[in-house]
């Protein structure tokens, strides 16, 4: 479902009419209700997720699952705040893979995360939440190392490179390299809690 440009739904054919001419599958309609409500939708996700590749997949999940939905919407509320449950729920369940997708790529993560006090809590959700927020955080400020700092990162922890494999492959004592990444922890942790800052703030 390529993206179109934000419209208000025509006066003389309101919201209403178009939900119900989308439910008997009046792709013109539904078409109507994404170029109205898209760019809400886009700008809520886009608060959590500020890679516009992912914004865009997940909106369109989001009008596809509204699609295939649109049976259960008896509009108790409004459709628009509707939607923004559906993308909630599709943001909340893209960080989670995130999260677990990054726990995957190595057994000693959690070396990382333990150190930057960013467990994930999956019992409460609001504290999944903040918990992934800084799970991402910490992917940012990893791109944001140089490039020789970032990969010391990613062989010792997430590919669980140890100390002495690393010193023989750069040439330098296993102290030097320790002190290294006792640096970069401290750049990532700082990192990780002035963007935590800001986005509260």
């Amino acid at each position: 479902m390529p993206p179109s440009p934000d419209r208000s739904v025509d006066a003389a054919d309101d919201e209403g009419r178009l939900i119900d001419r989308s439910r008997q599958g009046d792709a013109g309609a539904f078409t109507q209700l994404v170029s109205a409500h898209q760019g809400r939708v886009r700008a809520y996700i886009g608060g959590t997720i500020n890679r516009p590749e992912v914004v865009d997949d997940l909106a369109q999940e989001v009008f596809l699952s509204a699609f295939r939905s649109l049976e259960t919407y008896k509009g108790e509320a409004p459709f628009g705040v509707w939607l923004l449950g559906i993308a909630r729920h599709k943001t909340l369940m893209h960080l989670r893979h995130e999260v677990r997708r990054l726990a995957r790529e190595s057994r000693s993560l959690d070396l990382v995360l333990s150190d930057l006090r960013v467990k994930v809590l999956e019992a409460d959700e609001m504290m999944m939440a903040h918990r992934e927020r800084e799970v991402l955080a910490l992917q940012r400020c990893l791109e944001r190392l140089p490039a020789n700092g970032a990969e010391l990162i990613v062989d010792r922890y997430f590919r669980a490179r140890s100390i002495a494999e690393m010193a023989k492959a750069s040439g330098k004592r296993e102290g030097t390299v320790r002190m290294t990444l006792m640096r970069l922890r401290q750049v990532l942790r700082a990192c990780v809690e002035q963007r935590l800052a800001k986005e509260q703030g």
